[in-house]
């Protein structure tokens, strides 16, 4: 389960920010919202290099697909 804290859109894309076990977040992973959106991760960043230890538990997503409605929580769809 990853919990959205914040979400920019960029053209036809948005960018999410996630708290979570973000070591299961890869490119090309699928996700799913509470509300049924859908989305596939194209990118993965970590969101804060000053604690190099938050890259497991925070990190910027990418998202391809049912994004403008996003939920406030993920999970990956499998």
């Amino acid at each position: 389960m990853f919990k959205v804290l914040d979400k920019l859109h960029l053209s036809n894309m948005y960018c999410i920010t996630v708290e979570g076990d973000t070591q299961l977040l890869k490119n090309g992973v699928k996700l799913i919202d509470e509300k049924g959106n859908t989305s596939e991760i194209e990118t993965v960043a970590m969101s804060n290099y000053q604690n190099i230890e938050d890259y497991k538990k925070y990190a910027e997503l990418v998202l391809h697909g049912d994004i403008e409605n996003i939920g406030t929580t993920l999970f990956l769809n499998v």
